[in-house]
């Protein structure tokens, strides 16, 4: 197999891309200049050395200190986050995008995935069991007085909740911890990672 085809190949592997536009990106990088492929490469090599996964939201990040023992991003290392307030979401770019609305300044945890209807093995699919050590920690240091679920308005996501709802109901009720959904002012079917600041603004204010 020649470069450019096991370059296709793992383009393919990237979400939503298939042979042709693989291929496009193939012949792009051909086309561009040598600068731009240094760049590249360089990029790539500094994710493969720095590129860490916070062990307490479990999203990524890049640490240039290789030396540093602690592996929690600058969210969970901020002192001036709110840590009374627990956000679950999905996905990394859900994260990114409530970041940029700046109208939540609590802590988060990623999900890694939803749950489809009738599933049988929700850890093989969600990181249920790290939620609930994160969150027995968080009680034991007296620091959570609610969890919000900030889910995928769709069936999938509507399915996750109620099972995490269940399944974390057994632990927060002694402690009355808050459990919150945002507001359905969020569209059907929408995925957090393109909403706008207002319209989160407005869910995250009148969640029930």
């Amino acid at each position: 197999m020649n470069a450019t085809d096991r370059l296709t190949e793992l383009f393919m592997r990237f979400p939503g891309i298939g042979p042709k536009q693989a291929k496009r990106f193939v012949y792009f990088l051909l086309r561009e200049h040598f600068h731009f492929k240094e760049q590249l490469i360089n990029a790539l090599q500094e994710l493969k050395h720095t590129g860490k996964q916070c062990e307490r939201c479990y999203s990524f990040f890049g640490d240039k200190n290789l030396k540093n023992p602690k592996s929690k991003c600058h969210i969970c290392l901020n002192e001036n986050r709110d840590e009374k307030i627990l956000m679950i979401v999905e996905k990394e770019l859900d994260l990114d995008a409530i970041e940029k609305t700046g109208s939540y300044n609590g802590q988060y945890f990623i999900l890694g995935g939803v749950l489809p209807p009738l599933t049988e093995k929700p850890s093989e699919l969600i990181r249920v069991r790290e939620l609930v050590a994160r969150i027995y920690d968080d009680i034991t240091n007296d620091s959570l007085e609610e969890i919000i679920f900030a889910l995928p308005v769709t069936d999938y996501g509507d399915v996750t909740k109620e099972y995490l709802e269940k399944t974390l109901g057994q632990i927060v009720g002694m402690k009355n911890i808050k459990m919150s959904t945002l507001a359905r002012g969020l569209s059907s079917g929408l995925e957090l990672e393109y909403v706008d600041r207002d319209t989160f603004k407005s869910a995250l204010e009148r969640r029930q």
